[in-house]
């Protein structure tokens, strides 16, 4: 079980992305401009990269401040990837090419909310430097059971990849590319840090999710139905060596009330990976330390 509280990304760590800023749907606000009610205009300065929608009609020369008028929607499209407390994607036309330069030493990184059939991942040492770590696969498959499924099942994308085996080099380059024959990709969060390992999960791990879908029923039985997407969960038992418990218990700390990359299985390849992937905060994190030799970690996960 590894995990990493993710580097926040500014101005000066992202090198360069194809997807523009501000986006057509998002123009740069105006004083002078009249604005209809649900418009939606971007602020962008240094380290600030913000969407508002205007709240009325006749919109015009009112501040985006000015919570009467504008709501804050978040992130610009380009930035909607570093956002992490929120769940909607960055959208680009395919090929969408990000690269960071995080300015310190990081050995993981991982992608979540993917709508891409190819990723193509390398680090470098500096900028041009030496390649030191290379990932690339495809994440469109059709998983068949039978001669029907195998001419007749629809493809299906892999939304999660996490990785904790990137070369810790002093200048690391982080080049991306995204690509989809539809002509789009999406990417909900990208995020790269310095892991730690909280120990070895135990064969009874639990993939859940919080349903927060409404379901009312009227006078005469019709039922009115609502989605809202869910959230993932996670419950999980780690043990952990005697020796590594009083860094376990600092990066609990550490975690307190912040989003954190939650990993499970090291292994890409395996069926479960996706599953025990997981971006997002600690309910519980109970340690049993009645053994001399190991602690046990009885540990509850949610997305956000």
């Amino acid at each position: 079980m590894k995990a990493f509280l993710p580097y926040p990304i500014t101005d000066s760590k992202l090198i360069s992305s194809t997807i523009a800023e501000p986006d057509t749907s998002e123009p740069g606000y105006s004083f002078e401009v009249t604005y209809a009610e649900f418009d939606q205009v971007s602020v962008i300065d240094i380290d600030t990269h913000l969407v508002y929608e205007s709240l009325v009609s006749g919109n015009i020369g009112n501040p985006v401040t000015d919570e009467t008028k504008w709501i804050l929607k978040g992130n610009t499209n380009r930035w909607r990837m570093f956002d992490y407390n929120q769940g909607n994607p960055s959208v680009g036309t395919s090929p969408m090419t990000v690269v960071l330069r995080p300015g310190k030493r990081i050995d993981a990184i991982m992608f979540d909310g993917l709508k891409a059939s190819l990723l193509d991942l390398t680090v470098k040492n500096g900028i041009d430097g030496a390649t030191i770590f290379t990932l690339d696969g495809y994440l469109r498959s059709r998983n068949v059971n039978s001669f029907y499924e195998y001419f007749f099942a629809p493809f299906t994308y892999t939304k999660a990849v996490a990785n904790f085996h990137i070369p810790p080099a002093a200048d690391p380059v982080i080049y991306l590319t995204l690509s989809d024959p539809s002509g789009f990709v999406e990417l909900g969060r990208l995020a790269i840090g310095s892991s730690i390992d909280i120990g070895a999960i135990q064969w009874n791990p639990i993939d859940d999710s919080d349903n927060y879908s409404k379901i009312d029923w009227g006078e005469f039985g019709k039922a009115t139905l609502t989605p809202i997407p869910s959230i993932p969960t996670n419950e999980l038992k780690i043990l952990v060596k005697k020796n590594r418990l009083n860094a376990v218990r600092q990066f609990r700390e550490l975690a307190n009330a912040k989003a954190i990359v939650w990993s499970g299985m090291d292994d890409i390849e395996h069926p479960y990976q996706e599953a025990l992937i997981l971006f997002g905060v600690y309910r519980n994190f109970q340690i049993d330390i009645s053994n001399p030799a190991e602690a046990e970690i009885n540990l509850s996960l949610k997305g956000i």
